[in-house]
């Protein structure tokens, strides 16, 4: 069921903008609503965030590996990731606020407004920002960088969703993980916002809290 966002036919997705405001300026990306990828429903209540946030954690997805660059293939790695996320780890949804694929846009996880499960004791304090694909030995392309670096976070601040003195981090910064992959990391460092600090612990990744 389409509720609450546009749904489009597969293959031309011309999309969601930022939901729940004024229609944002003509530069900020389209997002891929969860009616349009297939998204189960979420389980359970969620929790509502309170914007504007003070924090970004850039993640890669490892699984699936490989980068997705067609609407079919991203909305693929969207649905097994959502069933587990759901299934195997026990989560009410998949984790990522949103997920970037190597087709050109973004896709909606738990968007703007809800709580998600990508960084374990910070998932109320910023967005997780997933990348489809492992990024140990290389980055994405460079296109998918520039959309959420030049794009999609100026963006969020110009709505309001995000601070403007926002901080963005990996998540190896924030927990006992790799992610999000060496070559990754090394990208973002030089990101506008990129904080070196950062409150790594032998905590648990994979948590809902």
């Amino acid at each position: 069921p389409c509720s609450g966002c546009s749904c489009l036919a597969p293959g031309a997705p011309t999309l969601l903008r930022l939901r729940g405001g004024p229609p944002p300026p003509a530069e900020c990306p389209a997002v891929v609503p969860r009616c349009m990828w297939g998204a189960r429903p979420y389980r359970g209540t969620p929790s509502a965030l309170k914007p504007p946030l003070p924090f970004v954690y850039i993640h890669h997805t490892y699984e699936p590996g490989a980068p997705c660059r067609t609407f079919a293939a991203c909305a693929g790695a969207m649905r097994a990731m959502q069933r587990f996320h759901q299934d195997a780890r026990g989560w009410d949804d998949i984790g990522y606020s949103f997920v970037v694929g190597s087709d050109g846009y973004l896709y909606e996880g738990r968007g703007w407004r809800w709580v998600g499960a990508h960084t374990r004791g910070y998932n109320r304090r910023g967005y997780g920002v997933g990348y489809v694909g492992d990024y140990t030995a290389s980055p994405p392309d460079a296109h998918a960088l520039a959309l959420v670096r030049d794009a999609f976070l100026p963006c969020a601040v110009r709505a309001g969703r995000l601070r403007p003195d926002y901080a963005l981090r990996g998540h190896r910064q924030m927990g006992h993980t790799e992610c999000p992959g060496d070559s990754l990391f090394r990208e973002i460092e030089t990101w506008r916002g990129f904080q070196a600090s950062g409150a790594a612990s032998s905590a648990p990744v994979h948590s809902e809290t």
